[in-house]
């Protein structure tokens, strides 16, 4: 009974729990309908996953920085063009004279209108562009690995509440049990053939399992809640899983083939070599410091009032060679490399790591699937127990306390086995995530 009652430490949910109405008859998958204010909505694990996907706030930012990343390849791409702008510059020297020998010159106010274009072309810039863009192909990397995260918690969340549906339907049907069992005890008392301890007994196990039942009610409804965020939808949806524990486990049955699963597509290990081209085009970027610079401008300018010396056309080109600047070019490509040699050494690790969790995580995978096998037959054999001490109980050749203590091996039975399942199914969720196939 304590393990029913205190399932939600198993899965972590840690929502505060809300009340809500009784279940009416569900619609299809996906669809939702009215219940006292609020819509009720049946998912399945699918659309779940689907309704996450497009609506959850954490994907939906790390979205944004993906367009944030094109935004700014473009502004790399941009150095790169010609830069025009335009000016109009009015000036005065306050009735000053200008004196050649002992001619005096007024200085008279002008009015000029200029264009000026300009264009700078260095290795760097084409450099700064291959960096932008393999930082692009890394916010899309960014953006499957949340989709990743999303996904694993939609399912194990969505598991728990398959869990909850099924011990409060068990928790129900045992209630119904001992309701029956009591008053037929009490009929019994007041005939006398059984004492005022076998009634007391029956009725605390009675107070015992409502307590259960209230403990299990509040925590679907707070993992529900839960689910309702993941999936970014209307915080005052009511949640109604599609399908029952048992049906859910029919259909993925399936052993899970390791042997084909190709650690390389992990997403964090994608990232890490994305990392490796960047590292690589900053090397590159920093030692075409020393390159020189060729820079070619045009100015046109017109003076609309006044001037003095002006010129209509003016053009410059300039080759800039860097010579010496304290040592800060040779000390940024050092740092650059330093931290290429740091990235291989990353992509090592990482390398190790992901060897090593393929190899627990299979291995955790049929550690549950075993404990699942067992949990499942020693709940047939709780179940036949139960049966045989009630009929027992019936005939009156079973004491209370007895049938009390099978009801309770019974139901840890039950927890037992759909923690056992709970156990299997974030498994399976967590190798599938670590080579990307969620």
């Amino acid at each position: 009974m304590k393990k029913i009652a205190t399932l939600s430490a198993v899965i972590a949910v840690s929502m505060a729990g809300w009340a809500q109405g009784d279940p009416k008859e569900a619609p299809a998958a996906g669809q939702t309908e009215k219940t006292s204010g609020a819509e009720e909505m049946v998912v399945d694990l699918q659309t779940a996953i689907s309704e996450a996907l497009q609506y959850n706030k954490q994907l939906q930012n790390s979205v944004l920085d993906r367009e944030t990343y094109y935004q700014k390849v473009r502004e790399a791409r941009s150095q790169g063009l010609p830069q025009v702008n335009a000016s109009l510059t009015g000036t005065t020297y306050f009735g000053k004279e200008m004196k050649f020998g002992d001619m005096p010159i007024k200085m008279e106010n002008s009015l000029t209108l200029a264009a000026t274009a300009s264009w700078t072309f260095s290795m760097q810039q084409i450099a700064s562009v291959k960096v932008a863009k393999i930082a692009q192909r890394l916010t899309e990397q960014t953006v499957r690995a949340t989709e990743q995260d999303v996904k694993a918690n939609v399912a194990d969340t969505y598991y728990a509440v398959l869990v909850y549906d099924r011990n409060m339907e068990i928790v129900k049907a045992n209630l119904a049990d001992m309701e029956d069992i009591a008053n037929h005890t009490e009929k019994c008392y007041e005939a006398g053939t059984v004492e005022k301890t076998d009634v007391d007994q029956i009725n605390v196990n009675l107070a015992t399992l409502k307590n259960a039942l209230l403990s299990l009610q509040r925590s679907l409804e707070s993992t529900k809640r839960l689910l309702v965020l993941q999936m970014g939808v209307d915080i005052k949806t009511n949640i109604k899983a599609a399908q029952t524990l048992d049906q859910f486990l029919a259909t993925t049955s399936e052993q899970l083939d390791t042997a084909n699963m190709d650690i390389s597509q992990n997403v964090n290990y994608q990232q890490l070599l994305l990392n490796r081209e960047i590292t690589e085009q900053t090397v590159k970027m920093r030692k075409f410091a020393y390159i020189p610079t060729l820079t070619a401008s045009y100015q046109y300018s017109n003076a609309i009032k006044g001037g003095f010396m002006n010129f209509d056309h003016i053009g410059n080109l300039t080759l800039t060679v860097p010579i010496f600047s304290g040592f800060a070019r040779h000390s940024q490509v050092k740092q650059a490399q330093i931290e290429a040699r740091k990235n291989e050494t990353n992509i090592a690790l990482m390398e190790d790591n992901l060897a090593q969790n393929a190899e627990q995580y299979a291995f955790d995978l049929q550690t549950a699937q075993d404990a699942y096998d067992l949990q499942k037959e020693n709940l047939e054999v709780a179940r036949r127990v139960l049966d045989n001490y009630k009929n027992k109980y019936n005939q009156g050749a079973l004491s209370s306390l007895g049938l009390t203590q099978a009801n309770q091996n019974y139901l840890q039975a039950e927890s037992a086995y759909a923690s056992a399942a709970l156990d299997l199914l974030m498994a399976q969720t967590k190798l599938l995530k670590l080579y990307n196939l969620l």
